[in-house]
């Protein structure tokens, strides 16, 4: 049964399997999210310094109250009472300022850290090669990249930095709970190994649920991203229901993944609090017990259940931080996942920078497979001087789009070499390779910045005169002049609101105005009426002088100039050679070209 028809996210099952190792990764985790840390080392001192002071000061307040209540009422001493309470308020405004300043270098550091780790990953992203894109699915992609760097956040901006104080004043508290009365001590520290259990429990449980929370919020943004860039076909074909079902279920299975994490969340954190219950309770049955025997006074049995419930609180703390690091590691593995991600094609060693090139491009005995096993190339010799134009004819699934993704290097042949001016192109460095080409593609992208920018995007450094210059010659000038702002227009929508034929006119523009030496491209002129495609073509017949050139068309009338036409099919070539010589051939490029023709008629005459 289809996907469409309601069934599970693809790809999602497969990688929850490896959930029992997460365990395994918590130590190689935490050691790389704190190398992001280290230079900010000095700040998360100063973080720690002021958090500690403000612990500090908040040993004072049950230490003044048991003063109060034991000695200072009793003498009804009112100027020490005072002073008592304005110690008290003064004790509550440093600490205050304390506080304020731990949050906000915190949080500082939180967000350089954050930006730190969302650059590199989009950065790793950028570099990825497209193997990486086919695997997955852009909603995915943005899932790591805002919802896993959210989930970080809260560590990073939280409390977390509080839990390293939270165990030193759980050692300051129970010095203190120690000298005020060890009995009543000993009924603490009994019940403290059961919060350390039930806290254990709760995190080996909640990191793979986190996990997996993560995972299911990924396949609702996939289904999200899937829908938005697929609306026209959606409301085409009347697919509405089917789209929200499709949502409605995903939505589900994240609803239900992070109610999974917050059933646990709240068993866990009744339990500890029913356990510091019954400590307290058993404190009150012997504390109220030594009292009558004259063994405590009030104000102590005060003080002391003023800080053992001080004590409590940074357990508490611990609980909750516990709950946010599974979270955050759960999220920085996935993270670190992307990172660890190699491309597949990349600069080797000593590779060369292409400097000047003529143009000599020569594919010898390439063979290439997108799946192992499953060959899509087999032997394709094609040579192609400088300056000649070369045509990729063949029907759908022969091998042309294949081609002109090895030439630019977007993956490499699994056997066999392509060469520019007798350098292989591994042998090269990409961006130099790259900086030689431009390609346009039969369905191009636009971004949403202005037309200028657009058109100049290949090439930063254009005059508006060279922008305006390569905008004519890609029969795009007039039509950009009508828009609102003309070339300062914002094409919102990625140019949604332009026709086809637009769009890839300033497609068109673009790769002219990057002037390269190497031009690709794969239908070119498909998207254009006829009287468009003359005026296109025309230009594309001078831009073209001078510089190797690739061309997939399935309208052969464009290509019958070319210099070679390969003709393909299922990945072997099948006869190459002039226009004239192919037809004069009488095999598979004739029997093409007279069935497209005979089409011609017949529209013709409709």
């Amino acid at each position: 049964m289809s996907d469409f028809g309601g069934r599970g996210s693809r790809g999602f099952s497969s990688r929850t399997a490896d959930l029992p190792q997460l365990k395994g990764r918590v130590r190689g985790t935490l050691t790389r999210l704190f190398a992001y840390a280290r230079p900010y080392y000095a700040h998360w001192g100063i973080a720690a310094g002021t958090l500690a002071g403000a612990s500090v000061l908040q040993l004072a307040p049950p230490w003044i109250t048991k003063h109060v209540i034991d000695d200072i009422i009793p003498q009804e001493d009112r100027a020490l009472l005072l002073w008592a309470a304005l110690a008290l308020v003064a004790l509550h405004l440093v600490r205050g300022a304390l506080t304020f300043l731990n949050r906000y270098i915190v949080t500082w550091v939180g967000q350089h850290v954050l930006y730190i780790i969302g650059k590199d990953l989009f950065q790793h992203v950028q570099r990825l090669s497209l193997r990486f894109y086919e695997r997955r699915e852009a909603g995915e992609i943005m899932s790591r990249l805002t919802n896993d760097i959210n989930a970080l956040q809260q560590t990073l901006a939280g409390n977390t930095i509080g839990s390293l104080v939270s165990v030193l004043n759980l050692v300051i508290y129970l010095v203190i709970l120690l000298s005020l009365n060890w009995r009543l001590t000993l009924l603490i520290v009994c019940t403290a190994p059961a919060m350390v259990v039930a806290s254990s429990i709760s995190a080996s449980i909640l990191r793979p649920r986190y996990r997996r929370v993560q995972e299911k919020a990924a396949a609702v943004n996939a289904v999200l991203q899937e829908n938005i860039t697929g609306m026209r076909v959606n409301k085409a074909f009347a697919r509405e229901d089917v789209s929200i079902r499709r949502f409605e279920e995903r939505n589900r299975e994240s609803v239900q993944a992070a109610l999974g994490t917050r059933a646990v969340q709240s068993v866990t954190g009744p339990t500890i609090q029913l356990i510091q219950t019954f400590s307290t309770c058993l404190i009150l049955w012997y504390g109220g017990s030594m009292i009558r025997l004259g063994q405590l006074s009030v104000g102590e049995l005060v003080a002391f259940l003023s800080y053992a419930t001080a004590f409590y609180q940074p357990v508490n703390d611990l609980v909750q931080v516990n709950n946010v690091v599974q979270q955050a590691l759960a999220a920085s593995d996935r993270i670190f996942q992307f990172l660890d991600e190699k491309p597949d094609v990349v600069d080797k060693p000593g590779a060369v920078e292409l400097r000047e090139v003529a143009g000599h491009v020569r594919l010898e005995g390439v063979r290439f497979a997108y799946t192992e096993g499953e060959p899509v190339l087999h032997g394709v010799d094609v040579e192609a001087l400088p300056g000649q134009m070369i045509a990729l004819v063949g029907h759908t699934g022969s091998g042309k789009t294949t081609i002109i993704n090895l030439i630019p290097r977007f993956y490499d042949p699994t056997d066999g070499r392509l060469t520019l001016d007798g350098h292989d192109l591994r042998d090269v460095t990409l961006d130099s390779l790259r900086g030689q080409m431009a390609v346009v593609l039969q369905e191009n992208h636009l971004f949403n910045a202005t037309v200028r920018a657009n058109v100049a995007y290949g090439r930063l450094d254009a005059t508006d005169e060279q922008i305006e210059a390569a905008a004519r010659l890609a029969n795009a000038h007039e039509f950009i002049k009508e828009l609102p702002d003309g070339y300062d227009t914002t094409l919102e929508g990625a140019g949604s609101r332009l026709s086809r034929g637009q769009r890839q006119r300033l497609s068109l523009a673009r790769a002219f105005l990057k002037d390269p030496k190497i031009l690709i491209l794969d239908e070119a002129t498909s998207a254009v009426d006829t009287a468009t495609e003359r005026q296109i073509q025309d230009a594309l017949d001078r831009v073209m002088k001078g510089r190797t050139s690739f061309v997939i068309a399935h309208r052969l009338s464009t290509i019958q100039s070319a210099d070679a036409i390969v003709v393909l099919d299922h990945g072997r070539i099948m006869e190459q050679g002039s226009h004239a010589t192919l037809l004069a051939h009488g095999g598979y490029y004739r029997e093409l070209y007279e069935a497209q023709f005979a089409i011609q008629e017949v529209r013709a005459r409709v």
